[in-house]
């Protein structure tokens, strides 16, 4: 096979040389008497011409895949920058530059990832929103990914499809109004109330998201008449399952007519206090432990989709402020403002916590005791070699074996 191919590359090879076969058949003195502009026109330039132009479609691609993507991205992001600032009152969104000129999201990898952020609020700590697009500017990695995609579904990654993911992170601060007052037990009521999972998940991503998402991987699946047919609650335990219902507005009402105009694009939308990649030790699950809420979408850029996902943003901040209003004004520091979070469903979530984390702990400690077992297998192997170097294991070989020899004949006197 391998013989072929260099076949076949040589004979390629000496086409190529064949295209100038009769400028090279010329003398040094024929070539020394001919002009430059008749060496130019003996020259046959069609291999070279052929490398120009795959280098210029080279280039047209990368600019033309790096525009499409930074035109996607500003349909997107230009609206809900204006949004959050003008609208959800955050006091500071997206960056700003060395040269302190604005600047609405910052692209990264050659304009394949889009990321802005916004601070300042009253019961929300931050908002950031991540986009993916795929290479554009790169059409051969789009292609190997594409078929990766298709014929090793398991080896996929997130690099090969296009999703837009907003984090939203409770501060459990609650002002009535400008000169009200911050609360001081905001970070106790954020750490004790803000942790269980609660989730809208659209069936047709329902797989997929779970098997991608750890905090939905131990969520059970129910469905519900309150809920529109399209999406399945996913939550910790069923009297989680109403709580984005109960604390949005005309209690879930409109929330549900949201959910059936962004059925075409949004994934999920999740209340949780568990990452996405499920923590390998004590320490990286500790840190790990961060309430906050996931809308995770299809990456969008038309007018329509991006209105719509607006609403969907300030639902779930509605969501929040209502929750941390009840919060704070019913004094409560463990339990909520009503029954759908109580004190015993606090006290459960946090025992399912505890399991899975003994679940980590049980599987690091098994995979330390099968490195040790391998690093003790793997001196005694490397002992052995030694010993066979320096001829003392034939020695060690040869007493086990006289060892051996008296015990049998011990046994045999002792049957006699």
């Amino acid at each position: 096979m391998s013989t072929s191919l260099w076949g076949t590359f040589m004979g390629q090879m000496a086409s190529v040389n064949e295209l100038n076969a009769k400028y090279n058949a010329l003398t040094y003195e024929e070539q020394k008497a001919m002009t430059f502009f008749q060496r130019l026109t003996a020259y046959n330039w069609t291999f070279e011409l052929f490398a120009l132009g795959a280098l210029f479609l080279v280039v047209c691609s990368y600019l033309i895949g790096s525009s499409l993507n930074t035109s996607r991205a500003k349909n997107l992001f230009n609206p809900l920058v204006q949004y959050l600032k003008d609208d959800l009152n955050f006091t500071r969104v997206g960056f700003t530059t060395a040269s302190k000129k604005a600047q609405t999201f910052v692209s990264q990898h050659s304009n394949t990832w889009f990321t802005t952020f916004a601070t300042g609020r009253s019961a929300i700590e931050s908002i950031t929103v991540r986009g993916h697009l795929i290479s554009r500017n790169n059409p051969t990695a789009v292609f190997m990914e594409f078929l990766i995609n298709l014929l090793f579904p398991a080896l996929s990654t997130e690099t090969a499809s296009e999703y837009a993911e907003i984090i939203i992170k409770p501060n459990g601060v609650h002002v009535a109004n400008e000169t009200s007052n911050v609360n001081s037990n905001a970070a106790t009521l954020v750490d004790t109330n803000f942790k269980f999972i609660s989730s809208i998940v659209n069936k047709t991503f329902m797989n997929e998201s779970r098997d991608k998402n750890y905090f939905l991987s131990v969520t059970h699946i129910a469905e519900n008449d309150s809920l529109a047919k399209e999406y399945v609650y996913m939550g910790e335990f069923n009297q989680l399952n109403r709580f984005m219902m109960e604390y949005s507005k005309g209690k879930g009402e409109i929330l549900n007519k949201l959910l059936k105009k962004s059925v075409g694009f949004l994934q999920f939308i999740s209340f949780t206090d568990l990452p996405s990649v499920r923590p390998m030790d004590e320490d990286e699950w500790a840190k790990s432990l961060v309430p906050h809420v996931v809308i995770r979408t299809n990456f969008v850029s038309s007018k329509k989709d991006v209105e719509i996902l607006k609403e969907l943003i300030s639902c779930v901040v509605e969501i929040i402020d209502n929750y941390t209003k009840g919060l704070v004004t019913k004094g409560t520091v463990a339990g909520t403002a009503d029954v759908i979070v109580t004190n015993e469903i606090l006290k459960k979530t946090k025992n399912l916590r505890a399991q899975e984390l003994a679940k980590i702990v049980k599987e690091m400690k098994m995979i330390e005791m099968e490195e040790q077992k391998e690093k003790r297998q793997e001196e005694e192997r490397e002992r052995r070699r030694q010993l066979k170097k320096s001829g003392e294991q034939e020695k060690i070989d040869k007493k086990m074996k006289e060892k051996r020899e008296r015990r049998q004949k011990n046994k045999q006197r002792t049957r006699m």
